[in-house]
């Protein structure tokens, strides 16, 4: 059985995620407290259907594209070849990118689900106790409510998880969120592990364009997906999100590989949003915890604050959580 690995689970992340924000409505804080799960959606149903697809349309091609042109430069064949191309109109470099991007995009689809479950992390004293407008405008239009995690609370519940199901550092990561500064280098990326996946993909790539051995393609494959789940554009930066990210085989895959594993795959279940069954997994599920690792709730900006305050502390008494309760000092806005 694996025993889990997990991205940014370093000294640095602790001492800088102590506590971890999850914004919701009235529905999610009480389907999280009886259920004692997070739900972890798939990365196409995401809020942002653009996320992932950003990565690799934007980034990617800044880590592949120049090992790319190194290969053709280095061969004279291709070399002679694309100066051919371009006489007649057409950029061979190009040609040679999509086709490669095209397919890992269609492999991805075929062989891996990834299912993602956020937190915010507070920049500042006040934004800890009191949330981010933005957050309680797209996640609680009503008021809403922000549940503050513990964080070392739940790296023990994912290794315990790690424990049941078939996990590794490739399937379930637990880490930082990168924002992209639309700038042509990784210079804006402080955290060593994820700058060693992004050397990985570019080794990886190299070695399969000089069409070494198969293996170290797939090696590829899995740092690509990974760090595909932890970009997003710089928008959204003020959140300084926190991810769980857990991988899946398709239901192909799991097809086909059901006799050589030992340990279970992760049930799937769906959740109606606009018309559609999201797929989603339910972490911690099979733990049967007594409670989650919940510091802290914070009632979100609404004219009954105070009474809801009140709602939430019976709420938690009865289901043996002790917990703070606070009401964030934001003024009122609506919808």
């Amino acid at each position: 059985m694996s025993t889990g690995h997990y991205l940014h689970m370093s000294k640095k992340f602790h001492e800088e995620h102590k506590e971890l924000m999850h914004y919701t409505s009235a529905t999610g804080l009480f389907g999280i407290v009886t259920s004692k799960t997070l739900w972890a959606s798939h990365t196409l149903f995401l809020n942002d259907a653009e996320e992932v697809v950003g990565f690799l349309d934007r980034r990617l091609p800044l880590i592949l594209k120049p090992e790319l042109e190194r290969h053709v430069a280095e061969s004279v064949r291709l070399t002679i070849q694309a100066e051919k191309a371009s006489q007649q109109g057409c950029d061979l470099l190009d040609q040679l990118w999509r086709r490669f991007s095209e397919g890992f995009k269609e492999a991805q689809e075929k062989t891996q689900d990834h299912y993602v479950t956020s937190f915010c992390t507070a920049s500042d004293e006040w934004v800890s106790q009191n949330g981010l407008l933005s957050q309680w405008r797209g996640y609680g239009p009503d008021g809403g409510y922000a549940i503050v995690f513990d964080a070392e609370g739940l790296k023990a519940l994912l290794a315990k998880d790690a424990s049941i199901y078939r996990d590794s550092e490739e399937t379930l990561v637990f880490g930082d969120v990168q924002y992209d500064l639309d700038i042509g280098d990784f210079s804006f990326v402080r955290d060593e592990q994820v700058l060693e996946h992004i050397h990985r993909v570019k080794d990886r790539f190299a070695a399969y364009l000089r069409r070494q051995e198969d293996r170290q393609d797939y090696e590829a494959f899995d740092s690509i997906a990974l760090l595909s789940t932890f970009w997003k554009h710089r928008g959204f930066q003020e959140e300084r999100e926190v991810r769980i990210v857990v991988g899946e085989p398709s239901p192909k895959i799991q097809l086909k590989i059901a006799n050589e594993v030992t340990t279970p795959f992760r049930r799937i279940y769906s959740f109606p949003r606009n018309g559609i069954a999201v797929p989603c997994i339910h972490l911690f599920a099979d733990q049967k915890l007594e409670t989650l690792p919940i510091r802290q709730i914070i009632v979100g900006p609404h004219p009954d604050k105070l009474q809801r305050k009140r709602a939430v502390e019976i709420f938690l008494r009865n289901h043996g959580i002790d917990a703070e309760v606070s009401v964030s000092a934001i003024p009122f806005c609506g919808k």
